[in-house]
């Protein structure tokens, strides 16, 4: 995998990261909690909910309320869902069970963020976990150690990045066929971070028009002609 490759799939799974928060489903809404819920009893439980949380009985009369009730949103959907969504409900109640608190509070923490970004920016995030969990094994590992190794501020530097990179490839790609996206995508990953900044500065100032002609024009440079050309602009 090529160092732009390597970049753009560390973003990926930043973002996944920040999506998959521990209840979060991609492509599933977040659920509904209900205003101030009160503790119940695990014995108060239905036994249908009862069948579905299973492996939270041990913890279940610990939980603080609000934990609780999500639960029982799952427990309800899980009712209603299909056959494999019922699998996937169940995996991820599995592995809310094996976390420690402090787990559950960091990631009680992503989903309460996540909840109050957009729903562009939602599903922005949902597409990119899809594509993190569409890679080969050793690349999901890989690019998850390298996010583990890195300190607070490196994270937020490099989410500083991936925003400014985002920014820039929407207004290229403003107003472009969707057929023509990929060759573009694969053009603007190669580029160098000095070259995404000249090339978003100068999209910034032109017409619909004038965007169009300059993808032509990139896509149709190689690789010492772009170069070139990015190192001209003002």
């Amino acid at each position: 995998m090529s160092t732009a490759d390597a970049r753009v799939m560390l973003r990926l799974l930043l973002a996944a990261l920040f999506a998959a928060c521990g209840l979060v489903h991609a492509g599933e809404p977040p659920p509904v909690v209900a205003p101030e819920p009160v503790r119940i009893a695990w014995s108060q439980l239905a036994p249908a909910e009862q069948g579905v949380l299973a492996p939270m009985q041990a913890q279940w009369d610990a939980l603080a309320p609000d934990q609780q009730q999500r639960l029982r949103d799952i427990a309800a959907r899980w009712q209603a869902a299909p056959p494999l969504r019922r699998v996937a409900i169940e995996r991820r109640i599995a592995r809310w069970a094996a976390l420690t608190p402090a787990q559950r509070r960091d990631l009680a923490a992503r989903y309460e963020a996540f909840r109050q970004l957009s729903p562009e920016r939602q599903q922005e995030l949902r597409e990119a976990f899809r594509r993190f969990r569409a890679l080969p094994p050793e690349q999901r590992a890989a690019l998850r150690e390298r996010y583990e190794a890195m300190s607070p501020d490196e994270r937020r530097a490099f989410f500083a990045g991936a925003q400014e990179h985002r920014g820039g490839w929407r207004r290229l790609l403003a107003d472009m066929p969707p057929a023509q996206r990929p060759a573009l995508r694969t053009m603007w990953q190669s580029l160098t971070p000095d070259q995404r900044r000249a090339l978003r500065r100068h999209a910034q100032s032109l017409s619909p028009d004038a965007r169009a002609d300059l993808r032509r024009r990139l896509l149709a440079m190689t690789p010492a002609e772009r170069d070139a050309f990015i190192a001209a602009l003002p």
